[in-house]
């Protein structure tokens, strides 16, 4: 599959294997012949085994979306957008807080040297 994207085209390719002794499928997501993502799920008659392909389909897309730094994920069968990230201002107060809870004052201090 090819998608132009504003004068990019991508090489998209999902690589299919079956484990024979274990009947499993295993999945390989290559983007421009680099790998991104691996799952595998196991196909059978029940409702169950088909989920479990679905949900490793997802998984390929999820580390599709990631490797190309969208926002979509894939959760309970629908793509949805991560929240906005609030910046490294909120986590400013916090990484305060553990600075002054690593320092420690100290009366006497002793140096030691060794080699």
């Amino acid at each position: 599959m090819r998608e132009n994207m504003i004068g990019l085209v991508m090489d998209i390719k999902v690589h299919e294997f079956l484990n024979k002794d274990t009947w499993n499928l295993h999945f390989a997501l290559h983007v421009n012949d680099m790998l991104v993502g691996v799952s595998s799920a196991s196909p059978g008659s029940s409702r169950y085994d088909y989920e479990t392909v679905v949900a490793a389909l997802q998984s390929l897309k999820n580390d599709y979306y990631l490797a190309i730094g969208s926002p979509m994920r894939y959760s309970e069968g629908k793509l949805v957008y991560l929240l906005a990230d609030q910046g490294k201002g909120r986590c400013k107060n916090d990484i305060m807080d553990i600075e002054s809870e690593n320092y420690a004052h100290v009366i006497n201090p002793t140096v030691a040297l060794s080699h």
